[in-house]
């Protein structure tokens, strides 16, 4: 029997990118600002074996996330930053309502350089009424250049419910990860996220600052 552990493996794709704008150029520091937008979120587990060679030093597997955009602004921003993001000029996400309207279709294709290509497709549901809630994400990076975060404040967001598939090659990194083709596991998190407005704040630290 394999043994697992969890990774909290989190994809996040946004519909819509409002703007974004390099606020300190000399500390590689920038805001984004988000409307009206929707995203499809899981976790889920994968195998700890596939997935401990890929954390970096100093760090105990607890998250990863995939850093693909169909915004080339916001993608130069964070390469410049010293993420690895990855433009997809054709990024594909689509959401089809049903004929009530509160439920419907999701489908998602990227693809990049260096990144191995992958599709979603699976069924959501529209947020209930009246069931928003401010929430605060925030992630870090760590690379060459020194440290990175993250941190999103949505002041309102509703979350419906997921049931979306993964695929991808099997013999892809992805695919190894997940552990061959498809991946539906997601049962930690599967949302459909829907909220009006969001900001992004995104600050380094360069290695050797204090």
């Amino acid at each position: 029997m394999t043994s697992k552990r969890i990774l909290c493996g989190v994809l996040l794709l946004f519909l819509c990118l409002h703007a974004g704008r390099v606020t300190s150029a000399e500390t590689r520091s920038f805001t984004v600002h988000f409307a009206g937008c929707t995203e499809f979120a899981g976790w889920g587990p994968v195998s700890l074996a596939e997935a401990q060679p890929l954390v970096p030093t100093g760090y105990v597997i607890a998250g990863a996330a995939v850093g693909q955009a169909d915004n080339q602004a916001l993608a130069e921003h964070f390469q410049i930053a010293g993420l690895p993001a990855v433009f997809d000029p054709q990024l594909t996400y689509e959401y089809t309502p049903d004929s009530i309207g509160t439920s419907g279709e999701l489908y998602v294709s990227a693809a990049g350089q260096g990144v191995p290509a992958y599709f979603l497709f699976g069924a959501e549901t529209d947020p209930l009424p009246n069931s928003q809630q401010s929430f605060l994400a925030n992630w870090w990076f760590t690379g060459n250049g020194g440290k990175m975060k993250q941190s999103t404040v949505f002041p309102v967001i509703s979350f419906g419910t997921a049931a979306v598939t993964l695929y991808t090659s099997n013999t892809s990194l992805l695919g190894n990860l997940i552990g061959g083709n498809t991946a539906s596991n997601f049962s930690i998190l599967s949302v459909r996220g829907v909220y009006p407005a969001a900001t992004m704040t995104v600050t380094f630290k360069a290695s050797g600052d204090k």
